[in-house]
């Protein structure tokens, strides 16, 4: 997967893409609310790959939230790295499941009448992806009283750990287009 590292405010970057979701989600009876403790935080990302990534969970939260549920997005400073936390109040994974959701084409419910589609490479991704920008992914969840996937991205500036370009970029407004693909699977 080529990667295209760049700094950026990471706190725009996911901002924007809740942004551009709202509509969507909330016209599925879903609140979506969005909390950071920042405004600020530039780190080296791919912004377009980050996009995929977060979209791909909200994509999730979506399938697995019943309306009047909700999608919590939170944003935290941890000093030498960056946490987004995606929570939502859905159906919640059963803990023999957890570490086997990030497989490629592994779901949790693969029987022929479970509630949403999907191809389980989603999460396989959004894995890979965190895991290029040398951060992780961790799970918490409960059976029917939701998840909460958290994302641990390296506070490091391009040109520092990474051999690229160390300009501040500027972001970019998130592709309509892209959205409704990451989202194709869900529109009812």
């Amino acid at each position: 997967m080529n990667m295209q590292f760049k700094n950026y405010n990471i706190v725009s970057i996911v901002e924007d893409i809740t942004l551009s979701v709202a509509e969507y989600i909330e016209s599925k009876g879903i609140k979506l609310i969005f909390d950071t403790e920042i405004e600020e935080k530039i780190i080296a990302c791919d912004a377009e790959k980050l996009e995929r990534v977060m979209l791909n969970l909200f994509s999730n939260a979506v399938k697995f939230t019943e309306s009047n549920g909700t999608i919590q997005v939170n944003i935290h400073d941890k000093g030498e790295s960056i946490l987004i936390c995606v929570k939502d109040t859905g159906l919640g994974i059963p803990k023999d499941m957890r570490e086997k959701i990030f497989d490629r084409f592994r779901q949790v419910d693969a029987s022929l009448h479970r509630k949403a589609e999907g191809s389980g490479i989603g999460l396989s991704l959004v894995k890979s992806i965190v895991e290029l920008h040398k951060g992780f992914i961790t799970v918490e969840s409960e059976v029917g009283k939701g998840s909460t996937f958290t994302l641990e991205l390296p506070a490091t500036l391009a040109g520092e750990e990474y051999d690229i370009d160390g300009e501040i970029a500027a972001t970019s407004q998130p592709n309509v287009e892209r959205i409704s693909i990451e989202f194709s699977d869900i529109y009812a």
